[in-house]
């Protein structure tokens, strides 16, 4: 078995992704391992808003990413308290982002939460984290929402 050198743990900022950054501290701690906490900012601006140029458009998400930056800066240092820790955002689409990130950081693996959302949920729209389990260039460690007591 590999050891992780680089620990990856993704976020939508809800509650609900929390287990995943005590999974991931845990796991950094055992093994001095960094950690880079990672949310994507989804490109679904509605076209109601009427941007005239990608740059307006590009401005408003840099504003989003700085925003949730600032936001997972707090649960960084509780949650992953003692680790090496890196916090960053990408825009797009966050399965495909998760997946990049990793290939090009050269990430171990890939910690994050399932929602648990019912089946015909992610029938119909799908589930970030299967895709990723499905595509990561590593392996995912898949922490159960409301499982993990820490």
């Amino acid at each position: 078995m590999s050891s992780f050198s680089k620990i990856l743990v993704t976020t939508d900022l809800s509650d609900a992704s929390l287990p995943a950054l005590d999974v991931a501290a845990k796991l950094a701690r055992s093994l001095a391992a960094p950690v880079t906490l990672l949310f994507v900012v989804e490109d679904n601006l509605p076209p109601i808003l009427g941007f005239t140029t990608d740059v307006e458009r590009h401005k408003v998400l840099e504003h989003q990413g700085r925003a949730a930056r600032e936001q997972l800066e707090i649960p960084a240092r509780q949650r992953l308290a003692g680790c090496e820790v890196e916090v960053t955002t990408r825009v797009g689409v966050p399965a495909s982002e998760i997946r990049q990130y990793a290939q090009d950081n050269g990430i171990d693996l890939i910690v994050m939460a399932s929602h648990g959302f019912g089946p015909m949920r992610q029938l119909l729209i799908g589930s970030t984290t299967e895709r990723v389990l499905h595509h990561a260039p590593c392996p995912v460690l898949v922490v159960p929402v409301g499982k993990n007591k820490s």
